[in-house]
């Protein structure tokens, strides 16, 4: 974990998401010039999705076999909180054990941008879809006085490229 760099010494308020590999994919959160963290998969099957940036790790797995929810863990398996797809809707509800709530939504119908937003500091941030972006697919905006008031925003930022690779995948074997 020590190739990562903290979030405390970002100074910019975009984010690029890289491709590494094919066979065994993973995805790594940079400003051009540093590494901020990594998007893994603990299986073959995808089922378990590693989160790792300097000095953390979460571990992201479904409730159950045909559960929508995803639990969030730490390392030592102490449940941090829960993600849950809503029934016919677009929005994805986060729930933190700490007392933290957000959706996160695409705001139009037809948008390449997936937002984070809570009732209390608004919108945390943007996940965007690039066009023909095989090796930089998302980039991520954010405030960075968001830095200071949410601690978890490495958390929040990886878990929502891991959904939006999720809604990528199920969109895909819909259209097969």
């Amino acid at each position: 974990m020590d190739q990562f760099r903290s979030f405390d010494q970002l100074r910019t308020n975009e984010l690029s998401v890289l491709r590494h590999g094919f066979f065994k994919l993973w995805f790594e959160l940079t400003d051009g010039q540093f590494c901020y963290g990594k998007l893994s998969y603990g299986n073959f099957w995808k089922t378990i999705y590693i989160l790792e940036v300097e000095k953390k790790t979460w571990i992201i797995k479904r409730k159950g076999i045909f559960k929508r929810s995803f639990l969030i863990n730490d390392l030592d398996g102490m449940n941090l909180g829960v993600v849950t797809p809503e029934i016919w809707s677009r929005k994805i509800r986060l729930s933190m054990n700490n007392g933290f709530e957000a959706v996160y939504l695409n705001k139009k119908l037809i948008s390449r941008t997936f937002t984070l937003t809570n009732d209390q500091f608004g919108d945390i941030l943007n996940i965007r879809t690039e066009l023909w972006g095989f090796k930089k697919p998302f980039k991520i905006s954010f405030d960075l006085d968001m830095l200071k008031k949410i601690p978890e925003l490495p958390l929040l930022a990886l878990l929502g490229v891991n959904l939006v690779l999720i809604k990528q995948a199920k969109a895909a074997n819909a259209a097969s």
